[in-house]
């Protein structure tokens, strides 16, 4: 009689962890996204990379990660790429179980049955999606592609979405209400494609960005109505408050283009040159037109230097 020995193969929530960062109460997103954040992380290669959903980690000062078997180390933010929405991480300490392997969007369609997990999930849930569409965010953000999901799941924030082959595809980030196949407005959830960073993972870590051009940065939040692009809100110090940009301001046009949507709008000012660039806009507060030249910078150091002054 003889035995046939089975190679043992890890549970995909091996490659999950608990995130806890901790946010000074003097931090620019510490009012809107708090000053504890908990989420998930993804580990995404053997030598123990995590990718999460970037405002989890945003301004943190320390981060923390605890594997399946309770195991907790602190982590470092080797990039936040503000691009994706997505950030990277590694453990100070090497405790890892396992990872996953990633796959492209051209992977899944729409109507596919996806697997979502999230650390401590002791089964997969399971998930049709729903649309692969655009996304674009007040924030100056903008998703070529986003997974869109139903029906929605709970604990989201940098969760796992899984093809049907168990690889990952994406990472969570938000719920918003989608009109499901009754027609009625359901909450579901929008996952950031893993493929905008895993290409780079090299760079990123050393270099703490992707390669190329860095976008142009304006540090104003905008919405949308009536195909009019409204600023609702400003960072401190940014350029839209150096310029003088207040909330309520309709952003008319760039350099003599109009805009009528987000989406159009943050592709034209990313467009018109890397960060740095000196960019005209037309402006309206609903009386008067003016002209406002922005001197744009780039997100990142401007949250770098925000840092630096956090504790001065």
């Amino acid at each position: 009689m003889s035995a046939t020995i089975l190679p043992f193969v890890r549970p995909p929530q091996d490659a999950l962890m608990a995130v806890h960062s901790k946010i000074p109460s003097t931090a620019m997103t510490a009012s809107f996204l708090g000053t504890e954040r908990t989420s998930h992380a993804v580990q995404v290669t053997p030598d123990g990379l995590l990718l999460t959903v970037g405002y989890s980690v945003m301004e943190a000062t320390e981060v923390w990660v605890t594997n399946r078997k309770g195991q907790t180390a602190e982590a470092i933010v080797l990039a936040h790429d503000y691009d994706s929405g997505l950030a990277l991480l590694r453990p100070t300490v090497a405790i890892g179980l396992s990872y996953l392997e990633t796959a492209n969007l051209g992977s899944v369609k729409p109507g596919d049955s996806m697997n979502v997990l999230g650390a401590g999930d002791k089964e997969a849930f399971s998930v049709d999606l729903f649309a692969l569409e655009e996304f674009a965010g007040r924030w100056e953000y903008l998703l070529e592609q986003a997974l869109y999901t139903l029906p929605f799941y709970e604990r989201w924030s940098g969760a796992a979405v899984l093809n049907q082959q168990g690889q990952l595809v994406g990472i969570g980030s938000l719920a918003l209400g989608l009109r499901g196949p009754s027609g009625e407005i359901e909450p579901g959830n929008l996952f950031i494609p893993v493929d905008l960073v895993m290409p780079h993972l090299e760079y990123l870590t050393l270099h703490g960005r992707k390669p190329g051009k860095l976008r142009p940065w304006l540090g104003a939040l905008v919405e949308e109505q009536d195909s009019e692009i409204y600023v609702v809100g400003i960072y401190s110090d940014a350029p839209a408050a150096r310029a003088g940009l207040k909330p309520g301001d309709i952003i008319v046009s760039v350099d003599q283009h109009r805009v009528s949507s987000m989406a159009d709008f943050f592709r034209t000012i990313w467009g018109y040159g890397a960060a740095g660039v000196a960019l005209p806009l037309t402006v309206s507060d609903g009386k008067d037109i003016r002209g406002v030249v922005l001197a744009t910078i780039d997100r990142n150091s401007f949250f770098l230097q925000h840092a630096g002054n956090m504790f001065s």
